[in-house]
């Protein structure tokens, strides 16, 4: 028997668990358990399930898991097991969703051109219509100026439509500001849940940050599932915590009692799903492709 399966197999007996009990907390196969408790490894299906398994295990027993990885390093197997991949029909709405912001993006510079030239030829329209009154002023005798409605001799409206024209350019860039918002906001896609474990992906955000409010006192696991692990410790209520993944694909929280947690996405509350106490959460960050 190795010593870090000795070490489990005391706490466990400690609580006075059978394997039985402890494989219904788990749910990992008895002769599973018994083969960590044997420091027989190598007979679990691989490196990355049979870490899995020795931390559920020491979750069970009320032995922190990082502390458990870093005394028995030499005798747990090393893991680069990757997150799944993500399901094709996910890929082919963050496509699509792409595709059209592209094009609405690509427009988005026409109209600007438009406007700016637009512009420019009002000015010079306007600039030749002066010109072009004033030199005519000048030519003809006083005596055959045809008086006008308007006070000073002249049809201000039909000489000066700048406000109807740049009433046609507000129009435009109003346009533009509408095809601007029609960018689509971030969005959590349920993908699937087992046991206590709910699985999302989170699409269409800039961020990947995370806010924990605390109602009570509960412990709070957090990691990357690629062997990197955030918080693991027991959190009093009142206190708050805040995370920034954005440079993560994955992170999964483990709360001891969710019913004390409140969750909070890129700013935006999150509902549990389950109505359990103790529950994960996983996230996937869909990141938008670079342009």
């Amino acid at each position: 028997m190795s010593e870090l399966g000795l070490r489990l197999k005391s706490a466990r007996e400690e609580k006075k668990l059978t394997l039985e009990e402890l494989q219904e907390i788990t749910k990992i196969q008895k002769r599973y358990l018994q083969s960590i408790e044997e420091g027989k490894l190598d007979t679990l299906p691989g490196p990355f399930y049979a870490r899995a398994f020795v931390k559920s295990y020491a979750e069970a027993v009320g032995i922190d898991p990082d502390e458990l990885f870093d005394e028995y390093a030499n005798e747990l197997p090393a893991t680069n097991k990757q997150v799944s991949e993500i399901p094709p029909r996910v890929r082919s709405r963050k496509a699509q969703a792409t595709k059209k912001t592209r094009q609405i993006l690509a427009l988005l510079p026409s109209f600007v051109a438009v406007i700016f030239i637009v512009s420019i030829l009002i000015g010079v329209w306007y600039f030749l219509q002066n010109d072009s009154d004033t030199a005519l002023e000048n030519e003809l005798p006083s005596d055959n100026i045809v008086e006008s409605p308007v006070e000073g001799g002249r049809d201000e409206d039909a000489l000066n439509p700048q406000e109807e024209e740049e009433t046609e350019i507000e129009v435009e860039e109003e346009e533009v500001e509408e095809i601007v918002e029609e960018v689509p906001k971030q969005e959590l896609e349920l993908i699937e849940t087992k046991r206590n474990e709910t699985i999302y992906n989170l699409i269409n955000a800039t961020e990947f940050t995370f806010r924990i409010e605390l109602d009570g006192k509960s412990y709070i696991g957090i990691d990357n599932r690629k062997g990197k692990t955030f918080h693991a410790a027991n959190v009093d209520g009142g206190e708050t915590l805040q995370f920034d993944f954005s440079e993560e694909e994955t992170i999964q929280f483990n709360f001891g009692a969710s019913d004390k947690v409140n969750l909070y996405i890129n700013d935006e509350y999150f509902e549990f799903p389950l109505d359990i106490v103790h529950q994960k959460v996983t996230f996937h960050f869909i990141e938008e492709d670079a342009e």
